[in-house]
């Protein structure tokens, strides 16, 4: 008598702890918000069930967690950038390249290294640096001149571009994206082989008699880096603007409407397997 009370009372509990699952449609309902990290209204009383909630609920949780992460970080990180540093580089990538004077032209076409005599079929002649310059940020064009100069046409080409925005962004009261976005710029890349290293040059006569004492005080100032401190100052006003749009272009919020559909578009796959799967066993 005693002991099918006590079996009674025991299934009884277990019915009782088993009430949120019994449901087809509640255990889905349950088990979907698990995944979204939302408790249960209230726990199961079987032990066995506890442990199975309880165990599931951390998976979920880890799950979730990694999702996010993992999906934050795939979002925030910024497009690869494709550069050109090496002269095989610049001659596989197809561009035309130009730069001042026949001069340039001329020592591309007497050089006797095959890349460089690759990279003379292609020369042209350039007459307007501003126009070379837009024409490298179309990516249609690669521009041949002193590295210290490339950086200085390259800080006036950003100053000018957040210029013409902040002017656009004051003039668009009704802040329209559209107008806004329509004038974008690039980062433009200064190639880090360098075809000719010249840090320090003058043009005497050939065969000067003067040469050798010139040569002796210019090797002298280059080793008390004395070359290096007068670029340093010559260049200390574009520097500046360069680091400036550097933190400028690290303060700007790297999601965008763009990334947030690709998201959608992820989260649309994994539904579209998971009900696939869930198909496929029933």
């Amino acid at each position: 008598m005693l002991k099918q009370q006590l079996q009674s009372n025991k299934e009884v509990e277990e019915a009782t702890g088993l009430y949120q699952f019994t449901d087809p449609m509640n255990s889905a309902l349950y088990t979907y918000s698990m995944l979204l990290l939302v408790s249960l209204p209230k726990l199961p009383l079987g032990w066995s069930l506890r442990m199975f909630t309880g165990w599931y609920w951390l998976y979920c949780l880890l799950l979730a967690t990694c999702y996010r992460a993992s999906m934050t970080a795939i979002l925030a990180k910024p497009a690869p950038k494709i550069t050109i540093d090496t002269l095989q580089e610049l001659v596989a990538s197809r561009l035309t390249y130009g730069g001042w004077g026949e001069i340039n032209r001329d020592f591309f076409k007497m050089s006797t290294d095959p890349t460089i005599q690759m990279i003379s079929k292609n020369f042209v002649m350039v007459n307007n640096s501003e126009d070379a310059v837009d024409r490298v940020a179309d990516a249609t064009f690669a521009f041949y001149e002193n590295a210290w100069y490339l950086k200085e046409a390259a800080v006036k080409r950003q100053q000018k571009f957040y210029f013409q925005r902040s002017s656009l962004n004051n003039e668009n009261t009704s802040n329209d994206d559209d107008s806004i976005s329509g004038l974008s710029d690039r980062a433009l890349h200064i190639m880090k082989d360098c075809i000719i290293n010249m840090p320090v040059s003058i043009g005497l006569q050939k065969n000067s008699p003067l040469t050798p004492r010139f040569n002796k005080y210019i090797k002298r100032i280059a080793e008390a880096g004395l070359i290096t401190k007068w670029l340093d100052d010559a260049m200390q006003k574009v520097l500046n603007a360069e680091i400036h749009k550097e933190d400028i272009d690290n303060s700007k919020a790297l999601m965008n409407t763009k990334k947030f559909s690709g998201a959608l578009v992820a989260l649309a796959i994994g539904y579209f397997i998971s009900i696939s799967t869930l198909i496929g066993e029933i």
